[in-house]
């Protein structure tokens, strides 16, 4: 049976590897995409999805939860992609009547396929209403991991926040000593050229996107 689904944001990196996968692995769903110029008629996207998944920057998804919720039929599932939980989902069922799921896909745009790629579910309410959904992403070959929305920003707090921080640091410093990565490639432990490969991934990507994921937990 087709399924309708709709995701905020499906411009941007995430949503762009929902689509590539969703085409390959899960062609009964129907995809659309709503970006910034759809809200000028918010209703023509919005309205009969069968599911709708915010893909949003963390600071602004509390403002898109709240905005997107009118617009949605009576049974929509209400989901986000953000990398903390607690904040969005509780927002999600405090605003909304619906069945509300927290996802965040730990992995980067770039796969290709979703085997053993882990996704982290955190319940919301009505979870009759969206566990195929969710079976579906495991069927696919998406590793499922169920906790708390408390559990899972305690344990990005470090796997994330810190992380990413002290990455970062690592890049500054070696940008700061005008170090010649290539000579030092050819020195390089594999286990150091593995961490200077997680800098480069991380300065290629844009810095707004760390920044948000680094300061988003008041207690970092």
């Amino acid at each position: 049976m087709q399924k309708r689904i709709c995701i905020i944001g499906g411009n941007g990196e995430m949503g762009q590897m929902t689509q590539n996968i969703f085409s390959k692995f899960l062609p009964e769903y129907i995809l659309t995409i709503f970006d910034e110029n759809d809200w000028q008629t918010p209703e023509q996207k919005l309205a009969n999805q069968d599911i709708v998944i915010l893909s949003v920057p963390i600071y602004l998804t509390t403002e898109i939860i709240k905005r997107t919720i009118p617009y949605l039929s009576k049974g929509t599932i209400l989901a986000d992609y953000t990398s903390i939980k607690k904040e969005p989902l509780d927002c999600m069922l405090a605003n909304y009547d619906g069945p509300v799921v927290g996802l965040h896909p730990i992995f980067g745009p770039t796969i290709s396929s979703p085997e053993n790629q882990v996704i982290v579910v955190c319940d919301g309410k009505q979870q009759d209403k969206y566990q195929y959904f969710i079976d579906d992403l495991a069927r696919i070959g998406f590793s499922i991991e169920k906790m708390t929305a408390e559990a899972h920003d305690e344990a990005m707090t470090f796997i994330q926040g810190i992380e990413h921080f002290s990455v970062y640091c690592l890049g500054m410093f070696l940008k700061h000593k005008n170090i010649d990565i290539h000579k030092m490639l050819k020195l390089a432990s594999p286990v150091y050229k593995m961490e200077l490969n997680i800098v480069g991934r991380l300065f290629s990507q844009g810095p707004g996107l760390y920044a948000d994921i680094i300061m988003s937990d008041k207690q970092r």
